[in-house]
């Protein structure tokens, strides 16, 4: 079983879940990926290992995975949800409107806002995502030739 995986595991037996042979299948899938996976991506995959696994069963194990923190809902400008796997409490993406290529940003980059927050405004349990959209050179250079 890869650590993320593992870990997934004692967080759900923690909060009193068991790791279902969906809930691993999702999991690993969302692990084993490349960069941010659609609901439609992440089920594709799942069938690919037991095509009687449902939309819905996907929608409801991506829902409780996501409140437990242990996968972060990413909502890009102008697509459905995305999903990865969540390591820490902050995530930060820059993406091109174009493209839609999707560069992952250093956690540090907004200093200690995350605390700054969690003290002036007494909010607790506090995750911070950023999605900063724009264009990527290339098609910043393709735009304007065109």
């Amino acid at each position: 079983m890869h650590h993320y995986v593992k870990s997934s595991n004692e967080t759900l037996r923690k909060k009193g879940y068991r790791l279902t042979p969906q809930r691993h299948m999702i999991l690993s899938v969302i692990q084993e990926a490349d960069g941010h996976l659609s609901i439609d991506q992440i089920l594709e995959r799942v069938q690919e290992r037991n095509p009687y696994v449902s939309l819905s069963t996907v929608y409801r194990t991506l829902e409780l995975l996501r409140e437990l923190g242990l996968v972060r809902e990413i909502h890009l400008p102008g697509e459905q949800p995305h999903y990865e796997m969540a390591e820490s409490a902050e995530h930060h993406h820059l993406v091109c409107r174009r493209c839609r290529a999707i560069i992952h940003l250093e956690d540090n980059l907004l200093g200690n806002l995350h605390e700054q927050l969690q003290q002036q405004y007494a909010f607790h349990g506090l995750t911070l995502d950023l999605v900063a959209a724009g264009y990527c050179d290339t098609c910043w250079k393709k735009m304007q030739q065109e």
